[in-house]
């Protein structure tokens, strides 16, 4: 059985009516409007027109109230917006938050490029602070209409006689006829240069050392419309290209994967040396036709299509006690990889986005063990497109302010065109470059991913 509620006596309120507020101002502002006006009159030359004295007596203050009133409203309701934007997040024990997570971090043993501005991260570093890495329009590439295709080319992703090798081997070792298209040839070609790089110079500084090799996992991020069969292939040719250049440890079968997350998390989960390397290609007639007549390609008339990319990163990581530098320490410290979900708007500057990365970093911070006043850069995979972009901007401008939006912000995506995840391994990459150069951590963001966004911190070594 309910119980009756009773009535009670409200106790006296001493706050003063709203209304009483708001008239209060109103006098205010009539006062202050007419004081002015009879100061004018008092120490001016000629007496003013009836004209000038209705506006001065009625029309200013009234101007000033409307303006006062919709201001507020402006406030209150971006404000509010701002307000419903904000993740919940979670409170955390005091002795989770005070704890280090530096253990989680994976050690960045090495890095190796090929972009279309560079082959290392020195090199593509230098083209950016020049502002030499940008799309051109392609020689070979041209669109519906005849013109030019903006477009982002590597110049060595071309190598018959690698295609030639890679066709023999894989029906030697596997019976498989490579089946590959040309873009695809042109991904593969520059993998197997990274991988390349990448294992010959860790088994130079493991021989030096005169250390045991330890076990190595090549991981491929291929793109994902790739078929399972073409990326089995590709895996298959990449571990093989890995033992050519001279590792003599065992190499492990690890999956092709398109998840970089996913992918970096295996790494660190591995007990191996793990090898990523992402690679895609966009650089052909194919993607250019079907781009065209799905109405997405970057034209004149289409400033937010895509511009044709292609390009490699590839990334050594390991334990803190695997270390592949020639110092015998690793080149730089990843954070684990955090990721939100989001909901994508078609509205460039929809309100609250840059909340989304505020929350995620946030969060990535704290479980780093970082703090954001420390952060020296920011290397994100945006493009060109405005909605990134303005994403990007507006999170640095309201959440980093330390950080000079022309110098301190770089976005791959705008020198590598659109490549898949090759544009955010290329981050990670740059991102151990600057930190080392500025010795202070680097955030590495992702938002050029449909549907989701990708955070980790990148820490000098020492």
């Amino acid at each position: 059985m309910s119980t009756p509620l009773t009535a009670e006596p409200l106790p006296a309120s001493h706050t003063v009516p709203a209304w009483i507020k708001q008239a209060l101002t109103a006098v205010a502002v009539f006062v202050a409007c007419w004081g002015g006006a009879i100061v004018w009159w008092r120490v001016g030359a000629r007496v003013p027109a009836t004209s000038e004295w209705m506006l001065l007596l009625f029309g200013l203050p009234v101007a000033v109230l409307l303006a006062g009133l919709i201001g507020h409203k402006w406030i209150t309701q971006r404000t509010a917006a701002q307000a419903d934007a904000l993740p919940a997040t979670p409170a955390r024990p005091a002795s989770a938050a005070g704890s280090p997570a530096q253990a989680q971090h994976l050690a960045i043993l090495a890095t190796a490029l090929r972009s279309p501005h560079g082959a290392s991260s020195e090199e593509l570093a230098a083209a950016i602070a020049d502002n030499k890495a940008r799309p051109d329009l392609d020689r070979e590439l041209v669109d519906d209409d005849g013109f030019p295709v903006m477009c982002a080319r590597c110049e060595d992703a071309h190598d018959d006689a690698l295609r030639e090798d890679v066709a023999d081997w894989l029906a030697t070792h596997g019976g498989i006829e490579a089946h590959f298209s040309d873009e695809q040839w042109r991904a593969l070609t520059l993998a197997s240069s990274v991988v390349a790089e990448l294992a010959g110079r860790a088994a130079i500084e493991w021989t030096v050392r005169d250390d045991a090799m330890p076990g190595l996992q090549v991981l491929p991020l291929l793109p994902a419309d790739w078929s399972a069969g073409e990326h089995d292939a590709a895996a298959a040719w990449l571990r093989h290209a890995a033992a050519q250049a001279g590792w003599r440890g065992e190499i492990g079968a690890a999956a092709s994967n398109a998840d970089p997350v996913a992918g970096i998390a295996a790494a660190g989960a591995a007990s191996k040396v793990t090898l990523v390397v992402a690679a895609a290609s966009h650089v052909g007639e194919a993607t250019v036709a079907r781009w065209a007549s799905e109405q997405i390609l970057f034209t004149s008339a289409q400033p937010k299509g895509m511009m044709p990319g292609e390009g490699a990163a590839g990334l050594l990581l390991g334990g803190a006690a695997l270390s592949g530098a020639s110092d015998g320490q690793a080149v730089a410290l990843l954070a684990p990889l955090a990721q939100a979900q989001v909901e994508e708007s078609a509205d460039a500057r929809r309100r609250g986005a840059d909340r989304v990365l505020a929350g995620l970093v946030e969060r990535l911070l704290a479980d780093a063990g970082a703090d954001a006043g420390d952060v020296a850069m920011i290397v994100a995979d945006t493009g060109h497109r405005s909605r990134p972009v303005y994403e990007l901007m507006e999170y640095a401008a309201t959440t980093m302010r330390q950080l000079d939006g022309s110098e301190d912000i770089v976005r791959v995506g705008a020198a590598s065109g659109d490549c898949g995840v090759v544009p955010f391994v290329t981050a990670l990459a740059l991102g151990a470059h600057y930190a080392g150069v500025r010795q202070a951590p680097v955030l590495c963001l992702a938002n050029e991913m449909p549907g989701r966004r990708i955070a980790t911190v990148v820490r000098p070594a020492d």
